[in-house]
């Protein structure tokens, strides 16, 4: 597979630049705390990329009304070079159906393992698994992978690790516990659209949204003094949305990180 090219930005979503990092007054407030707390901790790189597949594929959305722009493979795999060049080592792709509906996702799989020796995590959004599917699995670098899967459904797709393939829990906290996280300071978390979130858990909230790569630079993002990526206290709980959250599984699974 060719490079990359580089990502032209493009505005045609009308989101304006400045919009994207303007923080109403009130969550400024509300981050107040975290804020300084993150203020005091060493800078730390970013380890992690975690990619959301909506249900209709990589990049494409899930919500036929939307006026957001959908990214083409060459732009994943270019988030995925902008991520290797940040430090990020990990990719988890986080798919919200069945794994056969999204052929789009392997070339990134194998880009991430061949290119940037990066290790690939498939979250499974529901554990059905087709032949094909493990045809596919087993086509990619099975030492730098590994399948997240939610823990009511590790027995029935315990047939999988009988293939060489290494199973671990996707929600290994109970829902309303306080995240027993890395946090979110070593994540980039990216939508099916392309837009940049401070984690899965705040997906979709406006007063979350750091950018688009679309539009903006991972590093410029990641550098800037306007994004903090700390999560308002009272959010701050286990829930659906950390399903897959590569910042939590790593405390589960240090000695393979």
């Amino acid at each position: 597979m060719p490079k990359p090219v580089k990502n032209v930005k493009s505005k045609s979503d009308g989101t304006k630049k400045g919009e994207i990092f303007a923080l109403p007054k009130h969550f400024k407030n509300a981050l107040t705390q975290c804020r300084e707390q993150a203020d005091k901790s060493p800078a730390k790189d970013v380890t992690y990329l975690w990619i959301a597949v909506s249900g209709k594929g990589v990049g494409k959305t899930g919500n036929e009304n939307t006026n957001a722009v959908s990214l083409s493979p060459q732009d994943w795999l270019n988030v995925v070079d902008e991520s290797a060049s940040l430090g990020a080592t990990w990719v988890v792709l986080t798919v919200s159906t069945k794994l056969s509906q999204f052929s789009d996702i392997w070339d990134i799989c194998r880009w991430a393992q061949d290119t940037h020796g990066m290790m690939v995590g498939i979250h499974l959004g529901v554990d059905e698994v087709t032949p094909g599917d493990v045809e596919n699995i087993l086509s990619l670098n099975l030492s730098k992978l590994r399948l997240l899967v939610r823990s009511d459904s590790m027995e029935k797709l315990a047939f999988l690790e009988k293939q060489g393939l290494v199973l671990w829990t996707a929600n290994p906290q109970q829902n309303g516990e306080k995240p027993n996280c890395q946090g979110p300071a070593r994540m980039i978390y990216v939508n099916a659209e392309g837009r940049l979130y401070t984690c899965g858990l705040v997906e979709g909230k406006a007063d979350y949204l750091m950018g688009s790569v679309l539009h903006d630079r991972l590093n410029h993002v990641i550098k800037s003094p306007s994004v903090k990526h700390c999560v308002q206290e009272d959010l701050h709980k286990v829930a659906p949305g950390c399903d897959g959250c590569p910042a939590l599984i790593a405390n589960y699974f240090t000695t393979n990180l």
